[in-house]
């Protein structure tokens, strides 16, 4: 398989289940298997309370899976650190929320251009970016 046929983003086995007091186990997902290839577009859809969103959390790195493998850009989740984690999220993935996540002490601008910031470009930069992006 070539670098251009590789997923962007793939899971293989994803479990989640979440212990509730001392002896209940819910288990919210199981044995889940996706692909995601370059310029695809998915919609994760389902009942309230189906998974959706741990499945997306998982994806995104942002929980840890009972089992199971998350690759973002062809790097496995779980072998890398909170930091590198943290890196490779704000490098390769993007989230768009059912409601907005600003930081209100920020302005609009600033509000965008913050990943840049996170990423290491430089006030000016990511502020002229952000710019740009607005502007569009």
């Amino acid at each position: 398989m070539s670098d251009s046929d590789a997923p962007v983003l793939c899971c293989v086995g994803l479990e989640k289940t979440f212990v509730q007091g001392s002896a209940i186990a819910v288990e919210v997902l199981k044995g889940v298997d996706l692909e995601v290839r370059s310029g695809e577009q998915i919609a994760v859809v389902g009942a309230s309370g189906s998974g959706k969103s741990t499945l997306l959390h998982l994806l995104g790195g942002l929980d840890k899976p009972t089992a199971g493998s998350v690759f973002v850009a062809r790097q496995n989740l779980s072998e890398l650190n909170e930091n590198a984690r943290g890196k490779l999220r704000n490098r390769a993935l993007g989230f768009v929320y059912q409601f907005h996540h600003l930081l209100p002490e920020f302005s609009a601008l600033e509000n965008v251009a913050m990943p840049l910031l996170v990423a290491g470009h430089s006030p000016e930069s990511a502020l002229g970016r952000a710019s740009d992006v607005l502007e569009q």
